[in-house]
């Protein structure tokens, strides 16, 4: 099996706070699939779940999930039947706690989230300057859904991703760290000499030992960083032991703790 990959079926007895296959879960299909334009010719699909009877005047998060290399394409599904983990946020048993919105985009074929090196030892020194055209247009469609949807709380956006979109969660929280009210990456990695913006980001990062395909110095280094500079961001690092490899999304968001986190209470970060 492609290390990157992992199939609805294999985590439907997902444990914590998501139901997996249990009656009546959310499946990806029960997302509806649309397309973002950007203004300069690029078309990013995504899929969108919005809480049905939400009550006037209501304000709810919305959470931005990047996805794996395994994801991407232009089927606008295979973002979320690569992994069905991300689906905790939309199961019904949490949504009766914490309805929000989820918007999962599409990331093509030939591009990233963020255009470093999975494999390396250190990420220091190779972001580029510019963020790749899927993320702009990720957060470009963030900010265009606030305006279509008057019931998202623009102080409760959230970013999380797994893999290549644990880098990429890394970097739309360092290129905007006003945005977000909190950021969790999973089995990512970045640029150690990037984080100063993280300082300020509530985040909770989550990688395995004995990953093969992202080394797991990769979030040492960048959790490191940001406490050097002052910063107090979570890590849970899974030991070798347990035998998670490149899978460390699954226990991650499977952890009944991390929604709670996420939707609990955190020091308002400065906006610009």
């Amino acid at each position: 099996m492609n290390p990157l990959l992992l199939t609805f079926a294999a985590v439907a007895g997902i444990a914590g706070t998501g139901t997996g296959g249990a009656p009546g879960a959310v499946t990806p299909t029960d997302l509806e699939a649309r397309t973002f334009t950007d203004g300069a010719g690029h078309v990013l699909p995504y899929r969108i779940y919005v809480p049905r009877g939400l009550p006037a005047g209501k304000k709810v998060p919305l959470v931005l999930f990047l996805h794996g290399s395994g994801g991407r394409g232009s089927d606008n599904l295979h973002q979320l039947t690569d992994q069905a983990a991300p689906l905790v946020f939309v199961q019904p048993q949490n949504q009766a706690r914490w309805p929000l919105i989820m918007v999962a985009p599409q990331c093509p074929l030939d591009q990233q989230w963020v255009r470093m090196p999975w494999g390396a030892p250190t990420g220091k020194g190779q972001r580029p300057d510019q963020p790749t055209w899927p993320l702009a247009a990720a957060i470009a469609l963030v900010e265009q859904l606030q305006k279509q949807y008057p019931a998202i709380d623009a102080k409760q956006l959230y970013v999380t991703g797994m893999s290549m979109g644990g880098y990429g969660t890394y970097d739309a929280a360092a290129r905007h760290p006003g945005m977000w009210r909190a950021a969790v990456p999973i089995c990512g990695g970045y640029d150690e000499t990037k984080v100063g913006p993280l300082v300020h980001v509530p985040l909770w990062a989550f990688h395995a030992a004995d990953d093969p395909t992202v080394p797991v110095a990769r979030t040492r280094e960048i959790i490191t960083a940001i406490r050097a500079l002052g910063g107090h961001p979570r890590y849970t690092e899974y030991p070798a032991a347990d035998h998670h490899g490149h899978f460390s999304w699954i226990p991650a968001y499977g952890d009944p703790d991390l929604l709670p986190w996420m939707f609990g209470p955190h020091p308002a970060p400065p906006r610009p």
